[in-house]
């Protein structure tokens, strides 16, 4: 049987995220109402249930490796989400104050710069000149709020910007970057199944 890489030596490698990526179909995939419904139990605000569920899909991805298959998986799923949920919720009560920011604390001028073309830059207004058919098919098919984010991040914004774009457009209900991490992380995971590396999409 081999041996499963440890969650201390964890490395983002092609080959990682192949594994990675074909235990999360096979085992995760199938639950997902289960981790939705671990969200809705365990968020303390309803506003939070659907960036708590995103933010448990991406952490099973990331240690799904960790997984042994001679306990149940359901117990598994279970206990993730609760300690993610719960850690989640506890910055969110730390950080509690930031649901009213005064406006002089939000970069206003990072969302006007997002919907508008800049020279020869990539924009939201402008990304489906800039990528082939097979590429817009693709990110056609992603959750908005997660294309919103690749399409951020491609054109240059860093993670705290985005958080603030994303913030002021209404697509994020809390300044939270770890959420921004999560929703560029399943965009990427999404447009990795659907397109190879050339930007064609992958045959079935």
């Amino acid at each position: 049987m081999k041996a499963q890489p440890s969650p201390s030596s964890y490395i983002d490698t092609e080959e990682s995220v192949r594994e990675r990526t074909l235990l999360f179909e096979q085992l995760i995939m199938p639950n997902r109402n289960l981790v939705y419904k671990m969200s809705i139990r365990f968020t303390n605000r309803w506003e939070h249930v659907e960036e708590n569920y995103n933010e448990c899909l991406a952490n099973l991805f990331r240690y799904i490796h960790t997984y042994n298959p001679e306990k149940s998986l359901q117990n598994w799923i279970f206990i993730c989400c609760k300690r993610l949920i719960h850690d989640l919720d506890q910055r969110r009560a730390a950080f509690r104050t930031t649901d009213d920011l005064p406006p002089e604390r939000i970069a206003s001028h990072y969302a006007e710069d997002a919907t508008q073309l800049s020279g020869n830059c990539m924009g939201l207004d402008n990304y489906t000149e800039l990528y082939n058919d097979d590429i817009l098919r693709a990110l056609t098919r992603l959750n908005p709020i997660y294309r919103e984010a690749l399409l951020l991040q491609q054109a240059g914004y860093k993670l705290e910007e985005i958080m603030e774009i994303t913030f002021r457009n209404g697509t994020l209900k809390t300044p939270n970057i770890e959420t921004v991490k999560s929703r560029l992380f399943l965009a990427k995971l999404k447009m990795r199944q659907m397109i190879d590396r050339d930007g064609n999409s992958r045959k079935k």
